[in-house]
């Protein structure tokens, strides 16, 4: 029963560091490409010169690998709270897609952010990935220790 409560302490704990990030200004498109810029620099790796420019620079690639991995990682929390009930993986899918179109909802109150759809399909995608991808090799990886 208690690890239960922990699993769900989890997924608040997560959806709280989204809220946060989704509010903090640190966390804006200029001010992640600007860090981009500081680290391309800092490391000697190219010009800078394609950071902010449109759907292929560093800044996007990042912002939406960002987006991919943070509500994957929702998805598997939600998941291991759930786990056993029957369609854990679909509840999960679902519960993550929702809070993902509340974030970017909350989004449109933010100065600096915009709300868009295709960053709900993205996080929707990071789920699917986690469910259906990373699951099934933590439940092997489990088993193999297990055995």
């Amino acid at each position: 029963m208690i690890k239960k409560w922990l699993d769900w302490l989890l997924v608040l704990i997560w959806c709280g560091m989204i809220f946060y990030f989704t509010s903090s200004p640190l966390f804006t498109g200029t001010h992640t490409a600007h860090w981009i810029r500081e680290m391309m620099t800092y490391f000697h790796i190219g010009s800078g010169a394609h950071i902010d420019d449109g759907m292929f620079s560093w800044n996007y690639v990042i912002r939406k690998l960002t987006h991919l991995t943070v509500f994957g990682i929702l998805a598997f929390l939600i998941w291991r709270a759930l786990v056993p009930q029957r369609h854990a993986k679909g509840w999960a899918w679902l519960l993550t897609t929702l809070y993902a179109a509340t974030d970017e909802w909350h989004q449109s109150f933010q100065p600096g952010r915009s709300p868009k759809v295709t960053d709900v399909a993205i996080d929707a995608c990071g789920a699917l990935i986690a469910l259906f991808v990373m699951i099934p090799i933590f439940i092997h990886k489990k088993k193999g220790r297990n055995d």
